[in-house]
């Protein structure tokens, strides 16, 4: 399945709201997209999006970067801002597959000078 760019999924929240307006008393959001898309619809737009690469995780600016594997189990690690300690920590790599928290005293903001953006 086609992942979605930034672009293409901010596209497609703006088409799903404006569906919501549009048609309230339907309340099947398939029906009610698939109603846009026959009526009100500029362009062609799946009627379905996979889930397959995000599951039910909101999106996030993050999701544009190559994410570190966990040194655990290989899955891609998630950021977690932590509020100002004593320890030093800002950030926290989190593992989306085991249990694995690790510890970071670099900002978010130093993490993405860090990570490659991911090829479209």
């Amino acid at each position: 399945m086609k992942e979605l760019t930034e672009e293409e999924f901010s596209d497609r929240m703006g088409a799903l709201s404006r569906a919501g307006r549009i048609f309230p008393d339907v309340l099947n959001i398939t029906e009610r997209f698939k109603l846009y898309q026959e009526v009100f619809a500029d362009r062609e737009r799946e009627i379905f999006i996979s889930t397959q690469l995000y599951g039910d995780r909101p999106r996030t600016a993050m999701d544009k970067y190559e994410r570190i594997p966990c040194i655990d189990c290989g899955k891609p690690m998630m950021f977690r801002i932590v509020p100002e300690n004593k320890e030093g920590v800002k950030t926290q790599l989190v593992c989306s597959g085991c249990d694995l928290v690790l510890d970071s005293e670099k900002t978010l903001e130093g993490w993405i000078k860090e990570l490659k953006v991911k090829d479209e």
